[in-house]
């Protein structure tokens, strides 16, 4: 596991705008096309910011995709750790739409910041990450309806602002000081 850099905290910086956010590779393993259809689907219309480096295919595809859904998409490509920390601490959600990935830095990256996460409930590595209810929510895998609904919740729940300090906390499990602590425990139990 490769840990949280302690970069990553709430930023004090106000975007002044509402958006849901998701980063990583921007490839068709990631399954973004499954993110617009799941906001197409929700009550709560927001754009939907994506972080990283895209091919000009993949992102053609999912723009028509987007219109075709009445989704507003904003790429905004590789961004440096300061410009990503603002935009996950902007969020009102992070929403993680690939299933059954190993780790995902991504949603310990933006619970760092403070903002709640939206993953797939498929045993994955984000499944573990994200308490359900609590610092985010576990969307029945891979229905569409449910994600956008769970998307919805954090938004209407206000989520993000009244669990903030647990948010927060679950993250402190991914930074480096508690990984070398729980890795020495581990050695010493076996020694």
């Amino acid at each position: 596991t490769v840990p949280v850099d302690p970069k990553f905290k709430p930023s004090v910086k106000n975007l002044k705008e509402d958006f849901i956010f998701s980063s990583s590779r921007i490839i068709p393993d990631k399954k973004y096309e499954w993110l617009i259809e799941s906001i197409s689907l929700m009550k709560n219309s927001l754009p939907l910011y994506l972080a990283g480096s895209v091919e000009n295919n993949y992102k053609k595809e999912l723009t028509r995709l987007a219109n075709k859904k009445n989704v507003k998409i904003k790429f905004l490509g590789r961004l440096n750790t300061e410009q990503i920390v603002d935009y996950y601490s902007g969020a009102k959600v992070f929403a993680f739409p690939t299933p059954q990935e190993d780790f995902g830095l991504v949603p310990a990256e933006s619970m760092a910041c403070g903002t709640p996460v939206v993953v797939w409930g498929d045993g994955a590595g984000p499944t573990e990450q994200v308490l359900d209810k609590i610092t985010g929510f576990h969307a029945k895998p891979y229905d569409k309806k449910d994600f956008a609904e769970k998307i919805d919740k954090v938004i209407e729940t206000k989520l993000k602002s009244k669990n903030q300090k647990q948010i927060l906390k679950r993250a402190e499990k991914f930074k480096y000081a508690y990984l070398k602590k729980d890795f020495i425990k581990h050695i010493n139990s076996i020694a």
